[in-house]
């Protein structure tokens, strides 16, 4: 069981985390920066995190509630609906927006951010798995992958109808049951 101190500490900082992210051409998101403005120090971050990379993948993940409760009960076709919406979502909120676009910068260069990103990927197919069941990286990638190309390189949030072709075309691609009347 995790010490309720060091929760409330993580909390604190990927919370800091999300905050800095979200300022408007804020400063670059570092260690030494974080642990000033968080309060702690920098060995607390090496200990807890290790890197500004793995700060940030948590921080995009920090404020999602457990899925699985909300879509108890929805048939295949709404949880993915579901996951898709929360992709979008996810790609709008300005602290979302900012570190999922810094930690693919950053693993283009440097082999311990392409980790922290691969992670992350394997994370989010993860859930993919979980509420829907067998998920290929690229079904995934067929799925989401519109989803962000229309947000980071249209610089446009992808649209509800976009979302209900994906909902689609996923439906046969993941060979999901089809709701009979």
């Amino acid at each position: 069981m995790t010490d309720p101190r060091i929760k409330r500490t993580r909390d604190h900082v990927l919370r800091t985390a999300r905050e800095m992210l979200a300022e408007p051409q804020g400063a670059p998101l570092t260690l030494s920066a974080l642990a000033a403005v968080a309060q702690v120090s920098r060995r607390t971050l090496y200990v807890h995190w290790g890197t500004i990379q793995q700060v940030i993948s948590e921080a995009v993940t920090f404020s999602r509630e457990d899925e699985t409760e909300l879509v108890e009960g929805l048939a295949p076709r709404d949880i993915l609906r579901h996951l898709l919406v929360t992709v979008r979502s996810s790609a709008q909120d300005p602290a979302s927006n900012v570190a999922l676009a810094t930690m693919v910068a950053h693993a283009a260069q440097d082999p311990a951010a392409a980790a922290v990103v691969r992670n992350t990927v394997t994370e989010s197919v993860g859930r993919f798995n979980a509420l829907l069941g067998p998920t290929t990286l690229e079904q995934y990638s067929l799925l989401v992958g519109p989803i962000l190309f229309a947000e980071f390189v249209g610089r446009e949030s992808a649209s509800d109808e976009l979302i209900e072709t994906l909902v689609e075309q996923g439906v046969v691609l993941l060979g999901l049951p089809v709701a009979t009347a």
